[in-house]
């Protein structure tokens, strides 16, 4: 049952989204906004490869994915999932039970909004 006040179809007109979709677009204008505000900072060396590792099951994570390489131009990212390349994960010291997108970078990695942060910064 809706909660009160609400109504358990989209109003008449407007086609339903699925949450998954509806992260996608929340997603995609936040990256949008934080490509154009993204601190230098959040840059890697010169020569370091930034290497994103995302859980190849999820379907949200493709969607970053894609998002990503859409808007990489230049090929500064390598993707890599998850489950494919536990070894790299376990040698810089990241987590490996696929609760996070990882970013590595030389002998760092981030995770979470950190993550997204500075993958953003290396975007168009």
């Amino acid at each position: 049952k809706p909660p009160v006040g609400t109504s358990a179809k989209p109003p008449k007109g407007v086609a339903p989204i699925g949450r998954c979709c509806l992260t996608l677009a929340v997603l995609s204008v936040f990256a949008a906004v934080a490509v154009a505000v993204v601190p230098p900072m959040l840059l890697p060396p010169p020569n370091v490869e930034s290497w994103l590792m995302f859980d190849g099951v999820c379907n949200l994570c493709d969607g970053f994915v894609n998002f990503v390489a859409d808007h990489d131009s230049k090929r500064r990212i390598k993707f890599g999932a998850q489950q494919k390349h536990e070894e790299l994960l376990k040698r810089v010291g990241a987590p490996t039970d696929l609760s996070t997108v990882v970013l590595i970078q030389g002998d760092s990695f981030y995770t979470k909004s950190t993550a997204a942060l500075r993958t953003f910064a290396l975007l168009d």
